[in-house]
């Protein structure tokens, strides 16, 4: 098989399943549910909504520059689009398998940045010591 068969597959899988489940999830609510779920969508003010993701994306920003903050100082300069990446894919990991995130976002940080595992993992795990010092 070809490279570009095989890339194409990677993305139409994930695309087509996806499009399958929002298809499925639609298809056994009931025309009441979907009126009562729209008439929600239509109640609700947006402002507080606009004002929870700008928050939401600062919040994975700041955590993407403070992680940079803490690689640098290792001597390793990733780029910030890629550590923003790599926070991003922490917390959908969670959704699936909570705690697994950490590990995760160091891995796609070291196999995109080339930073060793290990150096990656103790950043992380400073972190998590840095936020349990400012929860006290």
């Amino acid at each position: 098989m070809s490279k570009s068969f095989i890339s194409a597959l990677r993305n139409l899988i994930p695309l087509g399943l996806g499009i399958f489940l929002i298809y499925y999830s639609l298809s056994t609510i009931t025309a009441d549910q979907r009126t009562l779920i729209w008439s929600y969508i239509e109640q609700a003010h947006p402002i507080p909504i606009l004002i929870s993701i700008v928050f939401g994306a600062l919040s994975h920003l700041s955590r993407a520059y403070r992680w940079k903050f803490l690689l640098n100082h290792l001597g390793y300069h990733p780029s910030f689009i890629n550590l923003t990446g790599a926070v991003l894919v922490n917390y959908l990991s969670n959704l699936g398998i909570p705690r697994s995130g950490d590990v995760l976002r160091v891995t796609v940080i070291s196999a995109y940045e080339k930073i060793p595992f290990s150096k990656g993992l103790g950043t992380v795990i400073s972190e998590r010591v840095i936020d349990l010092v400012m929860m006290m």
